[in-house]
């Protein structure tokens, strides 16, 4: 069974009509996004406004953004995309939660690397997290983890065709979106080139201690043919 972005792939490539987006009315949008609905967080004004990278959006650029995005249920167990997949779609998590899982076996033929193993659970997301971003920056982006939908998940996404029209008629909304996407993409960066410092340190902090290990392990047999030789010399 193909993943759902594999399928928008082949909708892209075929010319054919994408997912109905949501295209929120102005008036439904606003009277969402203020008081009126009282304490209910589930609007999807107040989700794009609780999330922290969309925070430079103004009110009425979120509600441009929202005409541009596809609301999506999954079921527990629903491949959202593959690891290989080629890239389209930038995902927010509304509701449930997805699994990030990576195929070691395929890794070689992603990243060009070899790896041993069998598939491994990387980390899991939720409500208010994101995924998929560099599919928006990056031509023929590649997929290196496939993406699980677990319970009833549902997703709010936008694809490149969609990121193309939004650049075509509100510009700076598009530019707005494309810098919100490449901070999170500097964040990730950041993170993974500390968590690789930690690491290498880690790493020259066990072979300085290995090092250490042999040249004590050393000393202890030289001292122990020393005894051998002492007791030669007695007998």
């Amino acid at each position: 069974m193909s993943s759902y972005e594999s399928d928008i792939n082949e909708k892209i490539k075929g010319n054919a009509s994408l997912p109905e987006k949501m295209d929120v009315s102005v008036i439904k949008y606003f009277w969402q996004a203020g008081p009126f609905t009282g304490k209910r967080r589930d609007t999807v004004p107040k989700f794009l406004r609780s999330i922290e990278v969309l925070k430079n959006f103004s009110d009425n650029e979120l509600r441009i953004l929202t005409k541009y995005l596809h609301m999506r249920i999954f079921e527990n167990g629903e491949e959202v995309f593959e690891q290989g997949d080629l890239g389209v779609g930038f995902y927010f998590i509304y509701s449930g939660h997805v699994d990030v899982i990576v195929d070691h076996n395929k890794a070689d033929q992603v990243n060009e690397e070899q790896f041993l193993g069998d598939s491994k659970l990387v980390l899991s997301l939720e409500r208010f997290d994101y995924f998929g971003e560099l599919a928006l920056l990056q031509d023929h982006s590649i997929r290196n983890a496939t993406v699980i939908a677990r319970e009833s998940c549902v997703l709010l996404g936008i694809f490149k065709p969609d990121v193309e029209e939004l650049i075509n008629y509100y510009p700076i909304t598009a530019a707005k979106l494309l810098q919100s996407v490449s901070v999170i993409i500097a964040t990730r960066l950041h993170s993974l080139t500390r968590e690789t410092r930690l690491l290498k340190y880690k790493v020259t902090q066990l072979e300085k201690e290995k090092e250490e290990w042999f040249e004590c392990r050393k000393k202890d047999k030289d001292k122990e043919k020393e005894k051998d030789r002492e007791v030669e010399k007695e007998k």
